[in-house]
């Protein structure tokens, strides 16, 4: 056999094997197929049976502000420490966005109603649940006159927060919490809830 022929035979027997290889690793089979069920735990005489019916629920401690800058588009509300002398302040928890109110929830959610009927709020209703439903028109100032307000495309430099919200308070202790969502009930982005919490700061001192 010549040089040339032994060289041929050889490349060739690489390539088998390269392929034979090639097909037995694409073809191996995961280790979890050989996987076996065991058999259910047994509960000795004298104890109970876990209860399995309940979600199970893990309480979580009111987590502090995200530390993160923040926008400076406008238009731009007052951080989380804003109104920290006052009787109310924006907080973060795990649950969002929140007014803590240094009140009870019972005055703090009577308080809340006159705020939203003298913050300009349209078609103010209160459901079986206390929860307050309201529309939200924002209002721009007008520093040009009268033309530049028929100038609508301005607007787009600012953030609009017009739309559809509901309020309501929930018991922090001696405190109460003023959320805000949508009307729906999802979770409003952040700066929206940021936006109308202020709006009601402002007015519930």
């Amino acid at each position: 056999m010549t040089a040339f022929k032994r060289t041929t035979v050889f490349l060739l027997l690489g390539l088998l094997l390269a392929a034979v290889s090639a097909c037995s690793r694409g073809q191996k089979k995961p280790e979890y197929y050989d996987a076996r069920e065991t058999e259910p735990l047994e509960i000795p005489e004298g104890l109970s049976t876990p209860d399995r019916s309940r979600a199970l629920i893990i309480d979580m401690q009111p987590l502090p502000p995200p530390e993160m800058a923040m926008e400076t588009r406008p238009p731009r509300i007052s951080s989380t420490t804003a109104g920290i002398d006052a009787n109310s302040r924006l907080n973060w928890s795990a649950q969002g966005l929140y007014l803590l109110v240094e009140d009870t929830p019972e005055s703090a959610h009577r308080r809340l109603g006159l705020v939203i009927q003298r913050a300009g709020m349209e078609r103010i209703r209160e459901d079986d649940k206390g929860v307050y439903r309201f529309d939200y028109y924002q209002k721009f100032e007008d520093r040009d006159g009268f033309f530049s307000s028929l100038a609508f495309w301005r607007r787009n430099n600012a953030e609009d927060y017009s739309g559809a919200y509901q309020a309501f308070v929930r018991p922090d202790g001696e405190n109460a919490r003023v959320y805000i969502k949508y009307a729906d009930g999802t979770d409003c982005e952040a700066d929206a809830a940021e936006h109308l919490l202020e709006v009601i700061r402002q007015r519930l001192g």
